[in-house]
């Protein structure tokens, strides 16, 4: 009988261990995202009257990218809240790529409802001017009213129309799905084949338009196929934040860049739930990267302390200034992310934020693993403040330098300074795919045939200038050359 009594008490105390590890885990991968939490959080601001009219406002189409060319895709998402509290006059469209109208919000029967103050004619048309693509976000967060979406023939075919109306009406230049609290069962190829489905009309219907997704920073439970999904679409929009946040019982970093014994990180994102997508296709891949960060009241003033309260979001150009005039900015070697802290005379406060140097970190990690390239969650977090912008220019931009060791360690140029012919001497039978040249604002001066070794500069004015090269893999390097006479 003790025996007995006790193998009950011992099978009781498993389960309800297992029972609690379930519904934790349940928690955790069903859990409000990030977009989703935001456009409660700050979605309700009120609304500025749109000055235009869309009946006046002619919407101009794409141009061609002048001002400056970058080595990589920079995808923008633009809340509406951001939009309304004057985000256009701060964004330097010329260093964008993409920029993401948040949101389209989508209903069961795949009816839209625009964002705040559509149309944006002032940013669209800003946008088209810099040949930034401005891409329709279409939203929903429901699992139920998404699973609708996704089986009922009729809502699907309903929402694929619908999204091509407004592309054509307004000009974009393609949309992104972001459906967050999916149910599990809709994960894999459910939803695989619904973004299959949309990228075939897009392209067939509207060709030279793009199709998005934003996916999952850790595939909970393996139910996402996310091999599948990267062929499906042109390009995955990594949602690489959002790993602490409301629900966590200690502090800690938005994106994480690594975390000891193989804690989920933003690297092991890439090496692990992205090991498949980064190794076949590496170009369809953007990398999410946070401009928030999060606020808890805690118990002590020490990193990954005790949660007592949750708080809130926090913004770049909020964060960058609160650090300072609370100590400056720690660092916490686990995550190697920064945070700050204070007390407010009754309790400790800590926010975990990206500075400029862990996100340029992220952007390197997209660098070395040669992704498409990077994603802002969200414009405008950062204001007036330049110093992300700057990030951008000097990973990206047409002076970046772009696997510089790896091109400089198989590529010579001679003479330099030369007041007429540079020679480009090749090692290793290295296989050129471009060769082009930028002034100092970054405008293209000359495109060169990869084949021709001996490039021609004496029709260029005298002063410095860079040279792009691009190889066979598209991994670049930029030299700087002088014009002298």
């Amino acid at each position: 009988m003790f025996v007995l009594k006790k193998t009950l008490q011992f099978s009781l105390f498993f389960l309800l261990i297992f029972l609690l590890t379930q519904s934790v885990f349940s928690q955790e991968i069903s859990r409000k995202g990030i977009h989703q939490l935001q456009k409660e959080e700050f979605g309700k601001i009120k609304v500025i009257e749109n000055k235009f009219d869309f009946n006046e406002v002619e919407i101009i189409p794409i141009k061609e990218k002048q001002k400056v060319a970058l080595s990589k895709i920079v995808f923008g998402f633009l809340p509406y809240w951001e939009y309304n509290s004057g985000a256009h006059n701060n964004l330097q469209y010329n260093i964008l790529t993409h920029l993401a109208a948040f949101d389209f919000t989508a209903s069961s029967d795949g009816t839209i409802t625009n964002p705040s103050n559509w149309p944006w004619a002032d940013v669209i048309n800003t946008a088209h001017s810099n040949g930034v693509k401005v891409i329709m976000v279409v939203t929903n967060f429901n699992g139920s009213e998404i699973h609708a979406i996704l089986t009922n023939t009729t809502s699907k075919n309903n929402l694929f129309g619908n999204i091509k109306n407004t592309i054509t009406s307004f000009d974009l230049d393609g949309v992104n799905i972001d459906f967050e609290g999916l149910n599990n069962a809709d994960e894999g190829s459910i939803i695989n084949n619904f973004m299959s489905d949309l990228t075939t009309y897009i392209h067939t219907q509207l060709p030279g338009k793009e199709v998005s997704f934003d996916s999952p920073a850790v595939n909970w439970g393996d139910d996402w196929n996310l091999d599948g999904l990267v062929q499906n679409v042109d390009h995955l929009f990594i949602m690489a934040y959002d790993y602490n946040g409301s629900w966590s019982n200690n502090t800690g970093a938005v994106a994480p860049f690594t975390y000891p014994n193989n804690g989920i990180s933003v690297s092991k994102t890439l090496n692990n739930d992205y090991s498949i997508p980064k190794s076949n296709y590496p170009e369809k891949l953007i990398l999410g990267v946070p401009y928030y960060g999060k606020h808890w009241k805690t118990q002590t003033n020490i990193a990954e302390s005790v949660v007592t309260s949750y708080v809130g979001s926090t913004f770049f150009r909020d964060d960058i200034i609160n650090a300072a005039s609370n100590g400056g900015y720690l660092w916490d070697n686990n995550s190697q992310t920064p945070w700050y802290n204070w007390n407010d005379g009754a309790d400790w406060n800590q926010v975990w934020a990206d500075n400029d140097q862990s996100i340029g970190n992220k952007f390197d990690l997209a660098i070395n693993n040669n992704l498409g390239g990077i994603g802002i969650w969200a414009l405008n977090y950062d204001g007036d403040r330049h110093e992300l912008w700057d990030l951008i220019n000097s990973k990206f931009g047409a002076t970046a330098s772009i696997d510089d060791d790896f091109i400089k360690n198989n590529i010579k140029v001679y003479p330099n300074p030369s007041n007429g012919f540079i020679r480009l001497s090749i090692l290793n039978n290295l296989e050129l795919n471009k060769i082009e040249i930028f002034n100092v604002l970054g405008q293209i001066t000359m495109k060169i045939n990869p084949e021709n070794n001996f490039i021609d500069i004496s029709s260029l004015t005298n002063g410095m200038y860079f040279l792009k090269i691009e190889d066979e893999t598209s991994k670049r390097g930029i030299f700087k050359i002088l014009k002298s006479d």
